[in-house]
């Protein structure tokens, strides 16, 4: 892999790339040593071993490894001399870099080992960074501005939602959350128990709030947007009655049917004969 680095210098945002880089190292490349000038440069291990030493600290590297320095400390890291590492970098400047980093749990740490999970993902973002402004070198600079930030920006997604700080993971019930949670829950098992587990409140302080915002039990707006599917798939689908019932989160055809009886008059198929002019008449209950 060739060498490469380009540095930036013509951008001023929030948080914006500075430069990025690669680099091959060989059994007898020389130490990495200096005082870094960036607000966060960060390393990732493509391939082979290396050290960081930092702050009386030493941390082995290895693949899919994340190493990274922040502005004004001395850094010192070298490569393996029977596994020589390649890695790619991105560095970060902008006024925002600091209060970005305050949110998550990296500014007391140089060096990360990638979740599995996420290695593939983190490892693509940073390698489009890098190798297609070496691809793209003459692109105009207007254009290689808006392709960095978009780019660094799902980037810098991802590390927070990796890293972000656990006291800024909790859940709080609001009005649009409350219902966002059920219009992503509804198909499964959930119940008014499940919705208060997943805030951290009690039943009653969840029934409380669901029936001063909605004037509704938490348990009748899980039904209600169920059988609001139910209505959209049984005019516009040809799913059987089972087949909708496990859709909206019944295993019982019988409960399912039974529970849109009474909410809609009519059992689900005999809703479906229904013609125009009867379903103009039908009022949710």
């Amino acid at each position: 892999m060739d060498d490469f680095w380009y540095h930036d210098r013509s951008i001023a945002a929030p948080i914006y790339l500075s430069q990025c880089g690669c680099e091959s190292y060989q059994i007898n490349s020389s130490v990495r040593n200096y005082t870094v000038q960036q607000k966060w440069i960060i390393h990732y291990v493509l391939s082979g071993k290396g050290t960081l030493e930092i702050a009386g600290q030493h941390f082995k590297l290895e693949q899919n490894d994340i190493f990274f320095f922040f502005q004004g400390q001395k850094v010192k890291y070298y490569s393996d001399k029977t596994e020589p590492w390649t890695i790619i970098w991105i560095g970060l400047q902008g006024d925002k870099v600091t209060e970005f980093l305050e949110e998550t749990t990296l500014l007391d740490k140089n060096m990360v080992k990638t979740p599995f999970a996420m290695q593939d993902t983190l490892k693509k973002i940073i390698s489009e960074i890098v190798f297609k402004n070496k691809e793209l070198i003459d692109e105009p600079e207007t254009l290689k501005e808006l392709r960095n930030t978009a780019t660094l920006y799902q980037f810098l997604y991802h590390i927070k939602k990796i890293f972000l700080l656990p006291s800024l993971t909790t859940n709080k019930p609001t009005q649009i959350n409350i219902i966002d949670y059920i219009n992503k829950h509804y198909m499964d098992s959930i119940s008014p128990l499940t919705i208060a587990k997943y805030f951290n409140i009690s039943y009653s302080q969840l029934y409380k709030l669901c029936i001063s915002t909605f004037n509704s039990s938490p348990k009748k707006i899980i039904t209600k947007h169920r059988i609001r599917v139910a209505v959209d798939l049984l005019l516009n689908s040809d799913n059987t009655i089972k087949e909708i019932a496990q859709k909206v989160g019944y295993k019982d055809e019988f409960l399912f049917s039974k529970t849109f009886s009474k909410n809609m008059g009519h059992c689900p198929s005999k809703f479906r004969k229904l013609n125009k002019a009867q379903l103009k008449n039908i009022r949710f209950k």
